[in-house]
């Protein structure tokens, strides 16, 4: 099916994530993590990484989903036109869920089951300087991973439709960027739809490195690295929370010239999603499927 004119992407503005125990989300987001709890609406907990008022959200309401802005009310009119032709459940978000969300108004698109998109204009920006709950030097949400049951179809959604590029592929993990930065999706072949992890970056290798020590000394899993990943040369130290929530801490993702960049097909190995070869267990991060 031919795919509607593209609407363009701001930024990547937040994630919100289902949590069985709200609290015990809540105290890793903060004490483990180094986020600063927000004020949060509707039963929302909401943590800020940056000048903007969240970027993550926990409530507990099954499912996850992550927030896109786009330009304006032109392009979110063109996008819920095009959403509909394409045959992707989306609806208007009311009052109350704009104003959970910090946003003046959103379109939420349903992408598989128990995931959505948040197509938002005009998310809130803090008036009060951000300041961490520990000194994990974090400087902003960086990207998410995604498992995509339907490659093809998600590709194109992110693509054709949300005007994100292709700057990589390690195997068929794909990776999405609509900005300077290398990626802010990632997709990973999966059985099932689903957040694979949430990633802030931090403002030196060191920090990375400083954090890692940190999970270990608070028996925290580390799920993936210390590693570096292949196609971005972004530094990387993933680590599991309460209910199976993965976060990351990231530093020195490349930047692209999206006129000039050609995507790259990195072969279908684990290396190609660490150089420095690191392992997982967590099945989309053990390797690159080919």
């Amino acid at each position: 099916m031919a795919m509607p004119n593209p609407i363009r992407i701001v930024q990547l503005c937040y994630v919100r994530l289902g949590t069985d125990d709200l609290e015990a989300s809540a105290r890793f987001a903060t004490e483990i993590v180094g986020l600063q709890r927000g004020e949060g609406r509707g039963g929302d907990v909401v943590f800020r990484s940056d000048a903007r008022a969240h970027t993550l959200a926990l409530s507990t309401e099954r499912g996850a989903s992550l927030g896109v802005e786009l330009e304006d009310e032109a392009a979110l009119e063109a996008a819920a036109g095009a959403l509909e032709q394409t045959g992707y459940g989306c609806r208007e978000a009311s009052a109350a869920e704009c104003e959970r969300r910090f946003v003046r108004r959103a379109l939420i698109c349903a992408i598989g089951e128990g995931l959505a998109v948040d197509l938002v204009l005009r998310p809130a920006v803090s008036g009060r300087r951000y300041f961490g709950s520990r000194d994990a030097a974090i400087t902003g949400l960086a990207c998410v991973g995604l498992r995509s049951t339907d490659l093809a179809r998600d590709t194109a959604l992110w693509t054709a439709l949300l005007g994100a590029a292709v700057s990589d592929r390690a195997g068929e993990v794909t990776y999405l960027g609509f900005d300077d930065a290398h990626h802010r999706i990632v997709l990973y072949p999966a059985a099932r739809p689903g957040i694979v992890y949430v990633t802030y970056a931090v403002e030196s290798f060191d920090a990375v490195m400083q954090s890692h020590y940190f999970l270990q000394e608070h028996q925290v899993r580390v799920l993936h690295g210390p590693g570096r990943e292949a196609a971005s040369g972004q530094v990387f130290v993933r680590f599991q929370g309460p209910g199976g929530q993965i976060f990351a801490y990231g530093y020195g993702m490349a930047t692209i010239d999206g006129g000039r960049h050609r995507a790259r097909q990195f072969a279908a190995e684990p290396g190609s999603l660490c150089a420095w070869g690191s392992t997982s267990e967590v099945p989309e991060l053990a390797g690159a499927a080919g």
